[in-house]
């Protein structure tokens, strides 16, 4: 999950924290990279390809948060609609004008228009937690827990 669970009826562990990057136009991030990666407040004017609200609401609002207190114009309320694949949204970024956020290890093949840059500072971390019930006593979903190994990607 995106979000840590509230209350006493779950359990949770962190299993990742990535540092988001955002993917650009070649050209584009040629003119807003810096030599720490690309400012925040430098994406202002472009459009975000993001991803309904609806998913994960608290994260959405997290991240429109962070992308509004940088001077990013995101309009009225969060992006709507349906989950775009990523082709669709790198079609958006390569076209210029738009940007999409994304982990340094994106599975999806990125074309050569596009550029994948750090953030400066690393203002976006997005966390993905393991959760299961409290009530749970299974060996198995025990096993797997303890299986798991927290990891902070680069």
């Amino acid at each position: 999950m995106r979000e840590h669970p509230t209350g006493p009826d779950l359990d949770a562990v962190l299993v990742v924290e990535e540092r988001l990057g955002v993917l650009l136009a070649t050209d584009q991030a040629a003119k807003l990279a810096g030599p720490d990666g690309i400012r925040l407040d430098a994406l202002a004017g472009l459009d975000w390809v993001g991803f309904p609200r609806a998913g994960s609401p608290a994260w959405c609002d997290e991240l429109t948060a962070i992308l509004r207190s940088h001077g990013l114009d995101l309009g009225p309320t969060p992006p709507k609609g349906q989950e775009l694949i990523a082709e669709v949204k790198l079609a958006a970024v390569a076209a210029g004008g738009a940007f999409a956020l994304a982990p340094p290890n994106w599975s999806a093949p990125i074309p050569e228009s596009i550029t994948w840059a750090p953030l400066a500072g690393h203002p976006l971390v997005r966390r993905t937690w393991a959760v299961w019930p409290a009530c749970s006593r299974r060996r198995d979903l025990g096993q797997l827990i303890a299986a798991l190994e927290y990891r902070e990607s680069e």
